[in-house]
C-alpha cells in the first residue's frame, strides 16, 4: 500500500519539478512512511516527474521501491495498493517465456505483465486494488488507472496557464493542494453535493479543475506538444452493469448450490488476501460481513488471528457486546476499544488532515480511532467487511423500499401527497403524542417520509429519496445560489445511471447497483482509506474481489432480500460457522451518537464554526437550526454535521485564501 504523486510541465516552465514533487509526496508520507522514489524524465518538451512512498507489504526489500521501470525500458509504474493473484500470474508468464525476476513484488509481476500481455488484459487478470500511474515511453502517453470498485483514490487536473500549465495527479487533493499556480476555487455543485448526500461523487472534487478518476475507469493522457491544450481521453475498464446483465441467463435460485458457491469463492479471496510479510488482522463488529470473514479467516489457520471491534458508552450505538461473543466462539485473539466523547473530540481536531477533501460522514469517527488503535497495536494490514451491504442487499433501504412501496401504492399519489402536506404542518410535539415507544430521530424520519409521499411515484423515485436530500435554498447565501445555478447544468455526475440496458432489471438489483457506483466508492471506501492510510494501516475488503461479484450477480434477489432483512444467502452461509443466536439481529450500521455529542462534548467546538461566516452558508438559518437541535425541539445533527466538516476543512486548508 501506498501514496502516488506526479507532476508534467512545459520545459520551459520556470519552476522546478523536483522541490514541487517533494512538496507533493511530503502531503502522502503516511500512506507510506518505509520509503521514497522518484523518477524524472525529459520527453517532447515535457518533464515528467513522478513520485512514490512505500508502505511495504509483500517483499519488503529495495527490489520492490518504485517508481519501477520495465525489463525492456518501455514503461515506469507508480502503483499503490496491491494485486492478490500476483503469483498465479507470474506462473502464466513463465510459462510463456523465461524472466529473470528481480524480487518477489507484486509491481514487478503487474510490471512484466503489462509488457507480456498489455495493459488491458493485465487490468482483466489482476485481482486487487490499486491505482496506477503508468508512463508508455514507447506510445508516449500517461495512463491512470484505477481498480474496479474504487478502493484506491486517484485525483487529477491541469493547474496554472501559459508556460506554468501542468497536468497533476496525487492519491490525496492535500497533494494537489501544494502545488504552485493551483488556483483554489470551490466547486459549487460538489459543495452542494456534499451538504445532501455527505460526499462528494466522483468524477467530481471539491475543487474546480481537479477531478477524481472513477471507479473501473481509466485516464489517457498524450505527452505532446498538444497535451496542456487537449481534454484526456476517459475509458471505462469494468462495468458493473455488464456484470449484471452478462449473467442474468446463469441464475443461481438453489439454496444449497449458492451457499457452495459463495463459500468456495469467499474462501479463496479471503486466504488469497491474507498474505503479507507484515502483521494482519481483522476488524469484527459482530455483524453478518465481518464475522463471515473473521470467520473464514480463522478456520483457514491453526494460529489464534487478531479481531479488532469498537464501542460506545451509549447502548443505542454500542455493538461491541456482540463482536465479543462472536470473537470468543471463534477463539480469535480479541480487542475492545471503547469510543468515549472526548477521544471523538480529540479525533476530529484531525480530521480535515485524515480527509484531504471535505466528508461528513459521521462514522468516520469510530473508523479513524480503531484504525488508529489497530496500527498502535503493531498491525499492518486488516481484513474487513466492506461491500457485503452492496452485493448481497444488506441495508435496510434494500428490503424497505419494495416493503414500503406496496402500501403507499394503495393510495392515489394525489391523497399521499395531501396526507404528507398535512404531516409537514403538524408540531413535532403532537407527532410525539403517538408514539408509545422510543424511536431514535423518529420526528426526522416522519417528516422526511412526509417529504416523499409528496413527491414520489415510483419504487425507483423513493429509493433516489432516500440516497439524496432535497435541495434547500435556505442553506445558502445569495452569491453561492447564483453560482450554483451558474454551473446547474452539469451532467459529470450521475448518482443513478439509466439501467434499462439490464435484461429484467427489477428494484433490487438497480439498488445494488446505484449503491455500489456512488455511496461504496465515494463514501465507504473514502471513509476507510483515509482513515486507514493517515495511520499507515493497509485495508483489503475481501468482498470486493470481483470474482465474488460475478457470483452475486448471479444469485437470485430472494436469496438475497428477504420482507424483513437483507443478506439472507450470507446469513445461511455465516450459520455454517457461527451459531444463528450469536448474529441474528436487525442491521444497526457503524452509527455514532453524533446528535448527542453535539449538545455535550462537541458543542464549543461546533458553536464556534456555527458562528462564523465562510461565504457559502446563510449564517442566519444555520444558527436557527442549530438553536433547534441545541433546545431538542428537532433533531437536525445530519445537516448539522455536513456544515461543520465542510467548515472545519476549509478554515483548516485556506483560512488565509478565502
Amino acid at each position: 500500500m501506498c501514496g502516488i504523486a506526479g507532476i508534467i510541465s512545459s520545459s520551459s516552465s520556470n519552476f522546478d519539478n523536483k522541490d514541487i514533487l517533494n512538496l507533493m509526496s511530503e502531503e502522502i508520507v503516511r500512506r507510506g512512511p518505509d520509503s521514497y522514489g522518484n523518477y524524472f524524465d525529459r520527453k517532447n518538451l515535457n518533464n515528467i516527474s513522478i513520485a512514490h512512498r512505500r508502505l511495504s507489504i509483500i517483499d519488503l526489500s529495495e527490489k520492490g521501491s518504485q517508481p519501477m521501470k520495465s525489463k525492456n525500458g518501455r514503461y515506469v509504474i507508480a502503483f499503490n495498493g496491491e494485486i492478490y493473484n500476483h503469483k498465479w500470474i507470474k506462473r502464466k508468464i513463465d510459462n510463456i517465456k523465461s524472466v529473470s525476476w528481480d524480487g518477489t513484488s507484486d509491481t514487478e509481476i503487474l510490471l512484466e505483465s503489462i509488457q507480456t500481455f498489455g495493459l488491458k488484459e493485465t487490468l482483466k487478470l489482476a485481482v486487487g486494488m490499486f491505482a496506477i500511474a503508468l508512463l508508455d515511453n514507447q506510445e508516449n502517453k500517461l495512463f491512470l488507472v484505477r481498480d474496479r470498485f474504487g478502493e484506491k483514490p486517484l485525483y487529477y487536473g491541469f493547474i496554472g496557464s501559459g508556460i506554468e500549465r501542468s497536468l497533476v495527479f496525487a492519491s490525496e487533493i492535500s497533494a494537489i493542494i501544494k502545488t504552485p499556480f493551483f488556483k483554489k476555487e470551490i466547486n459549487p455543485i460538489s459543495l452542494d453535493y456534499l451538504l445532501r448526500i455527505s460526499y462528494v461523487p466522483s468524477p467530481l472534487s471539491i475543487l474546480k479543475n481537479i477531478s477524481k478518476l472513477k471507479a473501473g475507469s481509466m485516464a489517457i493522457f498524450n505527452l505532446d506538444n498538444d497535451l496542456f491544450n487537449n481534454k484526456e481521453k476517459i475509458l471505462s475498464w469494468f462495468s458493473l452493469q455488464e456484470l449484471y446483465s452478462k449473467n442474468k441467463s446463469s441464475k443461481l435460485n438453489n439454496e444449497n448450490e449458492t451457499i457452495y458457491e459463495l463459500d468456495k469463492v469467499i474462501k479463496t479471496s479471503v486466504l488469497e488476501q491474507s498474505v503479507s510479510d507484515v502483521p494482519l488482522g481483522c476488524f469484527l463488529s459482530g455483524g453478518i460481513d465481518s464475522s463471515l470473514i473473521a470467520s473464514t479467516l480463522q478456520n483457514s489457520t491453526s494460529k489464534q488471528i487478531n479481531t479488532f471491534t469498537i464501542g460506545f458508552q451509549n447502548d443505542k450505538f454500542d455493538e461491541s457486546k456482540y463482536a465479543k461473543k462472536v470473537a470468543n466462539y471463534l477463539g480469535t485473539n480479541h480487542n475492545e476499544f471503547i469510543l468515549e466523547p472526548q477521544e471523538a473530540l480529540n479525533i476530529i481536531y484531525e480530521l480535515p488532515n485524515i480527509y484531504s477533501e471535505p466528508f461528513a460522514d459521521a462514522s468516520q469517527i469510530p473508523t479513524a480511532l480503531i484504525s488508529r488503535n489497530i496500527k498502535y497495536a503493531g498491525i499492518t494490514v486488516a481484513l474487513s467487511g466492506d461491500g457485503g451491504d452492496e452485493m448481497f442487499g444488506g441495508y435496510v433501504r434494500h428490503y424497505m423500499v419494495p416493503n414500503l412501496w406496496k402500501k403507499m401504492k394503495l393510495l392515489p399519489f394525489a391523497l399521499r401527497k395531501k396526507i404528507g402536506e398535512i404531516i409537514l404542518k403538524t408540531n413535532y410535539n403532537i407527532l410525539n403524542k403517538f408514539v408509545s415507544y422510543e424511536n431514535y430521530n423518529f420526528e426526522d424520519k416522519i417528516f422526511k417520509f412526509a417529504n416523499r409521499l409528496k413527491v414520489v411515484r415510483s419504487q425507483e423515485e423513493l429509493f433516489k429519496s432516500l440516497i439524496i436530500d432535497d435541495f434547500n435554498k435556505n442553506l445558502y447565501c445569495d452569491d453561492f445560489l447564483e453560482s450554483i445555478n451558474e454551473f446547474s447544468d452539469n451532467k459529470q455526475v450521475d448518482l443513478f445511471p439509466d439501467l434499462e440496458n439490464i435484461n429484467e432489471a427489477n428494484i433490487v438489483d438497480k439498488m445494488l447497483i446505484w449503491d455500489s457506483l456512488g455511496y461504496l466508492p465515494d463514501d465507504i471506501l473514502v471513509k476507510v482509506d483515509r482513515a486507514s492510510m493517515f495511520y499507515s494501516l493497509e485495508t483489503r475488503s475481501p468482498f470486493l474481489d470481483h470474482r465474488i461479484s460475478e457470483v452475486a450477480c448471479r444469485i437470485s434477489n430472494n436469496l438475497k432480500v428477504k420482507s424483513n432483512y437483507g443478506k439472507y444467502i450470507l446469513r445461511k452461509l455465516l450459520y455454517n460457522y457461527i451459531p444463528k443466536s450469536l448474529v441474528d439481529r436487525p442491521k444497526a450500521g457503524f452509527g455514532v451518537p453524533i446528535n448527542e455529542w453535539l449538545r455535550g462534548p462537541l458543542k464549543l467546538w461546533a458553536e464556534d464554526l456555527i458562528n462564523s461566516d465562510d461565504g457559502y452558508i446563510n449564517k442566519n438559518y444555520l444558527q436557527k437550526i442549530w438553536i433547534e437541535h441545541i433546545q431538542e425541539k428537532k433533531d437536525n445533527s445530519t445537516i448539522l454535521w455536513r456544515v461543520l466538516m465542510w467548515r472545519y476543512w476549509l478554515f483548516s486548508n485556506f483560512k488565509n485564501i478565502f
